[in-house]
Order: C-alpha cells, then sequence, then structure tokens
C-alpha cells in the first residue's frame, strides 16, 4: 500500500481520537480508537469534499491539505488529550494483565476483532482480481454488480471534477441522489496514490475495521455487560431467519458433503419467500454506505444516551451536528438517528434537546435534499403482500405480514419484544428509548417512497435488526444466568438466531463453492477507460452502452448519456427507458442522431462489446466520427 495511502488513514484515526476528547466524555482508549476511526473518517470526507468543492476538482495537493485541515481542527481535542492518551494506554495494558473474567478485561474485543478483520482481509482482497492480461475479474457478485455504480461515483470525484455532485450516469441530472460519502473518501484515497479498484476495497476495509469494535464497545457503554456486546456482534453478522430449515434438507439430498459445497444462499432464496439477506454478505459488503452509516448510527445513539445521562449540553450539541452530517454518508441510519433523537426529546422535555434538535435539523436538511431521489411521492401500499415480493406460487393468503416475517427473522422479533416485556432486563431508560426502535420496522411494512423499487425498503428494516440485535443480546444474557435450563435455552435460541447467516457467510468465502471470479473489464477496455480518464475534458459526455460492467464510465468518470437501468431508475430517473431507445438511436446513426446529439452534447462514443450488443453501427460511426483512440475491440470516436 501506498505510503500516502498509509498516511491518510492514520490521519483519519488522529482526527478522530482528537475529537472524541471534544466531548469530556471518560473513554477508554479502545473507545476512543473505534469510534474516532469512524468520526475522523467523516471529518476527513468533508473537509476533502470542501478542498475539492473549493478547488474545482480533486488532486493529491487537495488530499494532503484536507488532511492537514482535519488535523488542525482536531488539534483543540488533542490539546487535552496529548495528556490523558499515554495513561489511557497504560490503563488499556494493565486491564490487558487482569483475568479474562473481570469486566474491564478487553480480551473478548480483541477475540472477536481478530476473526472479523481476517474475514474482511479475505472477502475484500478477492473483490478485485488481476486477470493477467491488463483485465480486471470480480471475485464476488457484490463487486460485480453494486460496487460498479460505487466505482462509477468514486471515479467521477477523483477524475471528473463532479462538484456539486451531479449523477454521472443520466446526463442533465444536476444532483447526485445518493449517499456518496463512503464514495468520495474512495476518491481521495485513489488520488492518494491507489488505483480506483484499490479505493473502494480499502475504503470498505478501513470501515470495516472499525464496524465490530463499535458495536460491541457500543454494547458494553449502554449495557455495562461485555457478554452483550459479544452476542449483539454475534447476533447481528449472523443474522439470518428461518432458511438454515433448508441446509437439513440439501444435506439429506447430498450428504454432509453438501457443507463443503452449499447449493443455494439460505438468508435470500427467492423460491421460499426468505428474502431479509444476512447483514454481512448482503448489507456491509455490498451496499458500501452502510459501512459508515450503521457504525455512525450507533456512535449517535451513545452520544445521545450520554448526553440524557450527564445533561451535558456539549454532548447534546456534539451529537446534534454529527447527526446532521450524517445524511451523505447514509440517510437511511441518519432517518433512524434523527427520528429517535426528536422522539426522545420529545418524551424527555428537556430544553437541552434544543441543542441536538437545532444543528440536527440546519445540517441534514440541505442535504438530505440534495440526495433525495428524483420524483419521490409517499406511497401507501403493504409491502410484503405486493407482487414484487412474493415469489411465484405464493399469495397474501399464503403468507401474511406475520408469516413472511416469521421466515425471515424466526424468533429474532419475539425476543425483542420479550427484552421489552420482560422487567428489568433493559435499564428503564433503554427500555422507553427502545419502543421507538420499532417505528422503522412497522411504517416501511405499509409506507413505500416512490419512485424506488420496493426492495429498498429493507434498507429501513437492517437498522432495526442492528439496534434490535442489543436487545436479543441482553435477553439471551438475562435466560442464561437463570440456570442450566436458561443456557440450554439461550444456546438453541442463538443457533437459529445465526445458523442461516453463518451459512451463508460460509458459502461467501468457500473458493469451492464461489464460482467467481467473473470478468469486468478486458485489458483493451482497462485501456479505453484510462485514456477517457487522462485524454478527454472532465466534462465530456460519452455516448455508451448500458451494460452495468462498462468500463469507461467506471474509469473515467465521465457523464453518460445514459448507463445501466436498474441503477439510474432506483434513483427516480424514471425516463430510462426513453433514454435508452435514444441512445440507440444514436449508437444505430438511425434517423434523428443528429439532433439527439445535438440535445445531449455527446462528446465522444465508445463501440466496444457492450455497444455491439445494443446496435451500434461501426460503418456509420466509422464515417461520421474522428477516431480518437482504438485497442483490440474497443475504439472510440470524437463526436465534431
Amino acid at each position: 500500500m501506498k505510503l500516502w495511502v498509509v498516511l491518510l488513514l492514520a490521519d483519519c484515526v488522529l482526527v478522530g481520537v482528537g475529537l472524541t476528547y471534544l466531548t469530556a466524555l471518560k473513554l477508554r482508549i479502545e473507545e476512543r480508537v473505534a469510534y474516532g476511526a469512524v468520526i475522523g473518517f467523516m471529518v476527513v470526507t468533508l473537509v476533502g469534499y470542501t478542498a475539492g468543492w473549493a478547488a474545482g476538482g480533486l488532486s493529491g495537493g487537495v488530499v494532503a491539505g484536507a488532511a492537514l485541515v482535519a488535523t488542525a481542527i482536531s488539534g483543540a481535542g488533542w490539546w487535552t488529550g496529548v495528556k490523558q492518551i499515554g495513561i489511557e494506554c497504560r490503563d488499556f495494558r494493565r486491564r490487558l494483565m487482569r483475568p479474562i473474567s473481570r469486566p474491564e478485561n478487553p480480551a473478548p474485543l480483541l477475540i472477536l476483532s481478530a476473526p472479523a478483520w481476517a474475514l474482511t482481509v479475505w472477502i475484500l482482497s478477492r473483490a478485485y482480481v488481476p486477470d493477467g492480461s491488463g483485465g480486471v475479474l470480480a471475485g464476488h457478485l457484490s463487486s460485480w454488480t453494486d460496487w460498479q455504480a460505487h466505482l462509477t461515483y468514486a471515479s467521477s470525484f477523483a477524475h471528473a471534477e463532479n462538484f456539486p455532485p451531479e449523477l454521472p450516469t443520466a446526463f442533465g441530472v444536476d444532483r447526485l441522489p445518493y449517499h456518496f460519502g463512503i464514495d468520495f473518501f474512495a476518491a481521495m484515497l485513489d488520488r492518494a496514490g491507489l488505483s480506483a479498484f484499490g479505493g473502494l476495497e480499502v475504503s470498505s476495509g478501513y470501515l470495516a475495521f472499525a464496524f465490530v469494535p463499535v458495536l460491541y464497545l457500543a454494547g458494553v457503554r449502554l449495557f455495562a455487560s461485555r457478554a452483550v456486546g459479544v452476542l449483539a456482534v454475534l447476533v447481528f453478522t449472523l443474522f439470518g431467519g428461518l432458511g438454515w430449515l433448508r441446509f437439513f434438507g440439501d444435506v439429506a439430498d447430498h450428504g454432509w458433503g453438501a457443507v463443503w459445497n452449499l447449493p443455494t444462499d439460505y438468508t435470500r432464496h427467492h423460491a421460499g419467500n426468505i428474502l431479509m439477506e444476512n447483514a454481512v454478505t448482503g448489507n456491509l459488503f455490498p451496499q458500501r454506505p452502510t459501512l459508515a452509516g450503521f457504525s455512525l448510527l450507533l456512535i449517535a445513539v451513545v452520544l445521545m444516551r450520554e448526553a440524557h445521562k450527564t445533561g451535558s449540553r456539549r454532548l447534546f450539541a456534539l451529537a446534534g451536528v454529527m447527526v446532521g452530517l450524517m445524511p451523505i454518508f447514509h440517510v437511511y441510519s441518519f432517518g433512524v438517528a434523527l427520528g429517535l433523537g426528536l422522539i426522545w426529546a420529545v418524551l424527555d422535555r428537556r430544553w437541552q434537546w434544543l441543542l441536538f434538535a437545532i444543528p440536527a435539523v440546519a445540517f441534514s436538511v440541505p442535504a438530505a435534499l440534495w440526495i433525495e431521489p428524483l420524483n419521490t411521492e409517499i406511497v401507501w401500499e403493504t409491502w410484503v403482500d405486493g407482487p414484487w415480493m412474493q415469489p411465484p406460487g405464493y399469495s397474501a393468503e399464503q403468507d401474511n405480514l406475520l408469516t413472511f416475517w416469521w421466515r425471515n427473522a424466526g424468533v429474532f422479533l419475539v425476543l425483542m419484544l420479550a427484552a421489552q416485556l420482560w422487567k428489568n432486563t433493559l435499564p428503564r431508560v433503554l427500555l422507553w428509548g427502545s419502543i421507538p426502535v420499532w417505528l422503522w420496522l412497522i411504517v416501511p411494512n405499509f409506507v413505500r417512497v416512490a419512485p424506488s423499487h420496493p426492495w429498498n425498503n429493507t434498507h429501513w428494516f437492517v437498522p432495526v435488526i442492528l439496534l434490535g440485535s442489543l436487545l436479543v443480546a441482553a435477553v439471551l444474557v438475562r435466560l442464561a444466568s437463570i440456570g442450566w435450563l436458561g443456557v440450554v435455552a439461550a444456546v438453541v435460541l442463538f443457533f437459529t438466531l445465526t445458523f442461516a447467516g453463518a451459512l451463508d457467510i460460509w458459502k461467501a468465502v468457500d473458493p469451492e463453492v464461489n464460482v467467481w471470479p467473473h470478468p469486468i473489464a478486458s485489458g483493451d477496455g482497462v485501456a479505453a477507460g484510462e485514456w477517457a480518464r487522462d485524454e478527454t475534458p472532465p466534462d465530456s459526455v460519452f455516448l455508451i452502452g448500458f451494460d452495468h460492467t462498462h468500463p469507461v464510465p467506471a474509469l473515467s468518470g465521465r457523464q453518460a448519456v445514459v448507463g445501466f437501468a436498474g441503477w439510474i431508475n432506483d434513483l427516480g430517473v424514471t425516463d430510462w427507458h426513453t433514454r435508452h431507445q435514444e441512445a440507440r438511436t444514436m449508437l444505430g446513426g438511425l434517423e434523428g442522431t443528429e439532433e439527439l446529439l445535438n440535445t445531449y452534447g455527446v462528446d465522444y462514443v465508445v463501440v466496444g462489446p457492450i455497444e455491439r450488443r445494443a446496435g451500434v453501427s461501426e460503418v456509420y460511426w466509422a464515417a461520421r466520427g474522428e477516431l480518437a483512440f482504438s485497442q483490440g475491440e474497443y475504439a472510440i470516436y470524437e463526436v465534431r
């Protein structure tokens, strides 16, 4: 890894740790490092974005300057922290040397983090794989699909001066209706010396390394229990519904050798109407913004809880500022954090909550409006009864709301409710504070924000599972404390909660089962993308084919007339079909081409394998355009 990249990542931790001292909270060093890594990422990203916008583009110098400014911002915290951090490090060592049974010993954190970090490295090191001839292969389904959109957004910041952010996959959409924070951070890593592919891998890895410690430490601080912290991590990361029941049918069909060659996924199986994927394989890895959002949500909850407990005006204000800056990192976690804070403010009725509410609303409104999906409207409909969520053979009568959630969550929701009803399982303040969490499960079952795909409602459910994992962990700990029968019951319940997720994670990392890698770009495609990045003006408009693996926008970040329909429709570009038809007209050189070229301001036309599948006329463009690039199966024509 390049030295400048390592320094940038280290600076994120340095900045974040320094800022934790501004809270005046008495934190242990492991909390400062875990929370600080995420807070520092947030601050460095925001300062970098501001600097890039001011400079008219992102460069290595702009990234370095942003890192220095962020470090200076943290200086106020380090003024106090420099006197304390040595003491806190020595305290960590002292606690680690004590028996592991002692509640202050941080060994469980290290024991949890080690396999989580190893799994992260294993998965991300295979996200993108060289094919030996200059091309790139995707090592996982997620990096072949979702990550290609993130690659395009990141490249638009790193190489196409996308300030203020516009949607690079649909010409004329003058804003980027997506929470792009982690992709901008990937762009900073790209300009610091990594490749575009490496920027995605390292930015995901950095935040994945922080997530497990953040969740564990939040559990310890909120519940004063290491056991709750450990179980919360395991319940969330291994979450799965009752899909594991199918595993025993697979064993009956294939023998126990099926363990080494799992034939299917167990937390996403459409034929069985099991759709709530495991948090790791279905969210943290493919849905990159969740890596930032889930940690920020947990930190926000901790800050608000400590503000409520201490009455610290500083903590109320800092929690409000952090929540207000969350939308561009993960809008769903932001919505839950803001909603919980405002509900708690109404319930608590202390004026200090205004110190939270004012900055939280003031900072978030402009960003939330900017990234709001286009053509947004509220649609009232029963989510799980719709034809889009019911596979063939199912109907509302066969699989209603309750049976759907029983199949997809198992005993998880029952145990969440048990935590709130079983007296003395939760501290009183957490009992009342956790009740509003149900809103983010109930409301999205009946309300959809159109025109996005109904599947996106699952993004609201996952924060419920995240916060609910803390409640479920508290129930399991309480149950195990009442005797050996309680221990047996807790173990059985834990198995039902996590076995499906564990199977899916095992399948994802087992090279014998994983049929990947799949091609993303040939060596010629990579060369075409890099030529567009280096040799064309940043504001150039490209006419391309519509496949999600197109290398030119992914590596250059240049504006496309229209890209992959699945991405742009999801963001509210409802005229994508018309755009595709018009793009096919231009690619084929059909009647109306000249008028459309002027309408879209097309500067370059790519002729490659994807365009050939879309019906491009190579004869037309060889005569109409001026050949600007040619290598192997790719040619790029400049429109004159």
